[in-house]
């Protein structure tokens, strides 16, 4: 059987370290605060052109909840289409109702966009907030959406197996199951154990700047700390790809 692993990444660091540990895919994303939202066009192009990696872009025109105005959506359209020129393989979204159900007029107004640029839809952890998750992946096996991107609706995956285990029975091969959130080299197989082809992830360390400031000031809120940053840990990453890898021999 042959398995993905598509890691989270927000910069083009991320995106090289990714690609060096052995990863299939990555999900493009700014501003990791908010859990995602849509990158810029000149890092989906140039992760396509010049990394050579298969790309999903998460189309989300802000943080907050799921439920868009007509303006967002209409922006979430451009987005998909920006996408599809850029040369992304997939894109990444989900909208959701005033109740916390499936949106399905604006899901079908938007996949039917990202389909008819050839683009495989995954439906991002807005799933991970519905009241009702059995109805939420039927729904998504009826619109043709390719992949759900969940922790189980639990902080974590390796708590969320109970929920990850069934929807995946209920929908076999109809729908991906792509489990995410602190996936491990020490417990990816236990998601892999519940028949998923697909694992989500990002594991990260923390990175000192070595630029010399004149002054003490920051660009944003008060307690953002400028003087480091985070990117993907490479070998972590590589441990879980190398043992997903040992699944499929």
């Amino acid at each position: 059987m042959k398995y993905t692993v598509e890691v989270c990444t927000f910069t083009i660091e991320d995106v090289i370290a990714a690609k060096k540990a052995g990863a299939h895919r990555v999900e493009l994303c700014a501003d990791p605060d908010a859990g995602g939202t849509t990158p810029s066009y000149g890092l989906i192009d140039y992760v396509v052109e010049v990394v050579g990696i298969d790309v999903a872009v998460m189309i989300r025109p802000r943080g907050g909840d799921f439920v868009y105005s007509s303006e967002e959506l209409d922006i979430m359209e451009r987005d998909i289409r920006m996408a599809a020129r850029a040369g992304a393989k997939a894109v990444v979204f989900g909208v959701l109702t005033n109740s916390g159900h499936l949106d399905l007029k604006a899901m079908g107004r938007l996949i039917a966009v990202a389909k008819e640029h050839g683009l495989e839809v995954t439906c991002h952890r807005a799933f991970d907030v519905t009241p009702d998750p059995h109805r939420f992946v039927e729904e998504l096996v009826k619109l043709g959406v390719d992949r759900l991107l969940t922790s189980g609706q639990k902080p974590r995956a390796v708590e969320g197996l109970e929920l990850l285990a069934g929807i995946q029975k209920a929908v076999g091969s109809k729908l991906s199951i792509m489990p995410a959130v602190e996936i491990t080299s020490e417990n990816v197989e236990q998601l892999l154990d519940l028949g998923v082809r697909e694992v989500h992830t990002r594991n990260v360390e923390i990175v000192t700047s070595s630029m010399e400031r004149g002054a003490n000031i920051v660009m944003g809120n008060d307690d953002y700390d400028e003087t480091t940053r985070i990117r993907i840990d490479l070998e972590e990453t590589r441990r879980i790809v190398e043992a997903v890898k040992r699944r499929e021999n």
